[in-house]
């Protein structure tokens, strides 16, 4: 098993790094260059403002650490046809599943080492304790998180009748630490981590004898590889991401407003993949959201011009894939459709997408802006925007593809 964990492991490494190589290509470093400059300026002049043991701080960190200990879960590795092949090897599963454990403590503490040390200025201001308390802080989180991750490897078993007791458990105990460490003392709240961790380990450790439940365990581990296809499929093409289409009755108002005519079938198609797939759709929504979140706590024009348009582009240049996914479809060619039209369909689709987002921006900037000159600046700017990028990025774009 040991070898089998080694060969996974690998393979599931390359594979991530291949697709990485797409994820931090210089235009996101670049955005995530300016998008943190920004928010650690104004990040540092707002802790500045804020008076000494500010209680709504306490607050908020509590509740961004606990969601905090909720990223990452039990990475299992395992593969549709173990439960066929390695279920003779049941029993060594758990020496599998312990380097399984071990190899899922990594990332959830880089994670929380960074929202940590993110959150010490505001903690520092809140608590009116010294940074010396952040590694007391990232040992309780990491705690914490061991024990969420022995509560995750427990529930691959059958029948684990202690996991719906166990969770509201763990958070509750979790929630409380994170109190103590805010109001009291950190190293508190570091014991009381370490002795729940120790807890969980006794009593599910010994519970996980139990027989797998191989089902469940392999569709977690597809669930979870899913969610990290969906975030790389922003910035590549990602064969591996399984899409669902749903009927989504309610948007058939907007499907009835496009002519049923030959010349908008493609715009047709291209309307009803992105409304009714789970993959363009969901995508479009996510950035729309995420985009409108960080817009409503911006006060400054150009910035907050800068950051809508970035989110204009990550939309538009995650839709252009749109343009191959009738392409192996049998009735587009037989049917007489002119190429010209598909792009053209593309673009106006896109073009009217991002016309409707750079609105929404400017919507929830109103919340911020009550200057009507300086609505009108972000307006324009992001109308703008999606102008120039429909019709002049965009048939660059879409040439390549056609190549």
């Amino acid at each position: 098993m040991k070898e089998l964990f080694a060969t996974r492991l690998k393979q599931h490494q390359k594979q991530m790094m291949r697709y990485l190589r797409y994820v931090f290509n210089d235009h996101f470093v670049l955005a995530c260059t300016f998008l943190l400059g920004g928010v650690g300026l104004y990040y540092s002049d707002f802790v500045k403002t804020l008076p000494a043991n500010f209680l709504p701080g306490k607050v908020v960190i509590l509740i961004v650490l606990v969601g905090l200990l909720h990223v990452g879960t039990f990475v299992s590795l395992t593969k549709p046809a173990d439960q066929v092949f390695l279920l003779p090897k049941e029993v060594q599963m758990q020496d599998f599943l312990n380097r399984a454990f071990r190899y899922s403590l990594w990332f959830p503490f880089a994670v929380l080492v960074l929202g940590a040390g993110f959150l010490m200025p505001l903690y520092v201001v809140s608590t009116q304790q010294s940074y010396w308390a952040f590694f007391p802080l990232v040992l309780l989180l990491w705690s914490l998180k061991v024990a969420f991750l022995y509560l995750r490897r427990y529930q691959l078993v059958q029948n684990p009748w202690l996991a719906s007791r166990c969770y509201p458990l763990w958070l509750v105990t979790s929630g409380a630490m994170l109190a103590v460490a805010l109001w009291f003392s950190p190293w508190l709240g570091l014991i009381g981590s370490v002795l729940l961790a120790l807890v969980y380990r006794e009593l599910l450790l010994k519970r996980v004898k139990q027989p797998l439940a191989w089902d469940k365990m392999i569709a977690t581990e597809n669930r979870r590889l899913q969610r990290i296809y969906r975030f790389i499929n922003l910035f590549t093409d990602v064969p591996q991401i399984a899409t669902s289409v749903k009927r989504r009755k309610y948007l058939d108002g907007i499907l009835a407003l496009i002519p049923k005519e030959q010349g908008h079938s493609y715009l047709y198609l291209f309307s009803h993949r992105l409304l009714r797939g789970s993959d363009f759709g969901g995508l479009y929504a996510r950035l729309l959201v995420l985009g409108s979140l960080l817009l409503y706590f911006v006060a400054e024009r150009w910035f907050s011009i800068g950051l809508g348009c970035l989110f204009l582009y990550l939309i538009g240049f995650q839709l252009a894939p749109l343009y191959n996914q009738f392409q192996y479809m049998v009735m587009t060619q037989l049917y007489p459709l002119p190429e010209k039209q598909k792009a053209r369909a593309l673009q106006q689709l896109i073009v009217g997408l991002l016309l409707f987002a750079g609105l929404v921006f400017t919507l929830v900037s109103c919340f911020v802006y009550p200057d009507w000159v300086e609505r009108a600046w972000l307006l324009g700017s992001f109308s703008l925007f999606s102008l120039i990028f429909g019709y002049l990025y965009l048939p660059r774009r879409l040439k390549k593809m056609q190549g």
